[in-house]
């Protein structure tokens, strides 16, 4: 109840802070803009073609930007695709390793030897960023170099396809919309997400790079940065479009990868940073806000399943009422409920009609239920140290990619 509690506060708190922005921060000079190279990593994605496409559109200085793909493509055909496209845009280089050891972290160390750039925008293959997103982005690192880096935040360009997408534009709506932005106000700092993000290439180095086989290889390198002092900026104002997973089945793959290497990058990092003298305390108890969502997943399934089976043994044969199960029924849902308001209410900031987030909520009480299931088991399979597979997501942008490939 008190996880609950904390969340309903976070989410008023987001919302009324939303009503009064910062002023918009002074866009640099190109000769004051930092070098940049953008990476995006991929593994049999025809969309990341859109995603480099858009970013030779960029506004921004062109001798301070370098583009590269890191194909990991086990399908020579995909690989000769993007190959085609690489040939017909002198500005984008391919970078390959025959393979894919390590999974993205692996892929984005082995760019990293080649980079150019003082800082790297990292974009997953389904990010769509406009045509000013790396210069808004950039203009934190300039006015003050001192940064470890910067974090856009993520919108869902197909949020309301099916409930899958509704589902899973909830979880991204809670951590961009409530969350980050709390971070940011009240610790002074926020974590990479893993995507839409900047980040200065020296200290990356100087940090032995991306952990290899890093499920979340984003919340594993931001512990380290925080436990070392480290500042990461994060800008609400500036949005990323991306995709969310299109099925159950991929949404439940997504959400138990990120529970898997959440988790282990608290049992790895989270002592270091507990221990630092560098971080601050509001540091800390940030972090601990940002990891703490999965405690009330793993108390949400045991409440759930607890109740199913105080339902099934003791109805109708000790006379339990349904009426008064379905008051307690609901009675715990507005207790434990937090994450699921914020889900709703950051659904209506970001521009969520009624109908939208009346068809979330029930997402959330159907596929919901069974996605508690997937993460409390990324959860459990981190705390006993199993091995998890980096599964690959259905993605639209794969069929528009194969236009863009062809030229079309």
């Amino acid at each position: 109840m008190a996880l609950s509690g904390l969340y309903f506060a976070m989410t008023a708190a987001a919302l009324a802070y939303r009503r009064s922005r910062l002023a918009c921060q002074p866009i640099p000079a190109d000769a004051d803009l930092p070098s940049v190279t953008v990476h995006i990593p991929t593994y049999n994605e025809l969309a990341a073609l859109n995603c480099a496409q858009l970013c030779l559109d960029f506004d921004y200085p062109g001798d301070k930007l370098q583009i590269m793909i890191g194909d990991d493509s086990s399908d020579a055909a995909i690989s000769m695709r993007i190959d085609e496209f690489a040939r017909r845009n002198p500005g984008v280089k391919v970078s390959r390793r025959g393979g894919n050891m390590g999974f993205k972290p692996g892929n984005l160390n082995h760019m990293l030897r080649d980079t150019r750039g003082e800082y790297i925008l990292i974009l997953d293959s389904d990010f769509l960023p406009g045509r000013d997103f790396l210069r808004r982005l950039a203009a934190p690192a300039a006015l003050d170099p001192s940064l470890a880096g910067v974090q856009a935040s993520w919108r869902v360009a197909n949020a309301r396809q099916t409930f899958s997408t509704l589902m899973g534009t909830g979880i991204i709506n809670v951590i961009h919309v409530v969350i980050l932005p709390l971070l940011k106000r009240w610790a002074g700092t926020v974590l990479f997400c893993g995507s839409a993000e900047l980040v200065r290439k020296d200290l990356l180095v100087r940090h032995g790079g991306w952990t290899p086989g890093a499920m979340t290889e984003d919340v594993d390198y931001s512990l380290r940065l925080l436990a070392g002092g480290e500042r990461i900026e994060y800008l609400e104002d500036l949005t990323c479009p991306c995709e969310a997973p299109q099925t159950p089945r991929d949404l439940f793959r997504q959400q138990m990868r990120w529970a898997y290497g959440v988790m282990r990058a608290i049992i790895t990092r989270g002592r270091r940073l507990l221990a630092s003298s560098l971080a601050r305390k509001r540091t800390k108890a940030a972090v601990a806000c940002f990891c703490g969502g999965y405690i009330m997943v793993m108390l949400l399934l045991a409440m759930s399943a607890l109740g199913f089976l105080n339902v099934v043994t003791a109805w109708p044969w000790t006379g339990v009422s349904l009426a008064r199960e379905a008051w307690d029924l609901a009675r715990n849902i507005l207790l434990t409920g937090g994450m699921l308001v914020a889900a709703l209410c950051s659904g209506l900031a970001t521009g969520f009609g009624a109908r939208s987030v009346g068809r979330l909520a029930a997402a959330s009480f159907s596929i919901g239920l069974c996605l508690l299931y997937f993460v409390c088991k990324g959860l459990l399979k981190a705390m006993l140290g199993m091995p998890m597979h980096w599964f690959m997501l259905k993605k639209n942008g794969n069929e528009t990619g194969l236009a863009a490939a062809r030229g079309v």
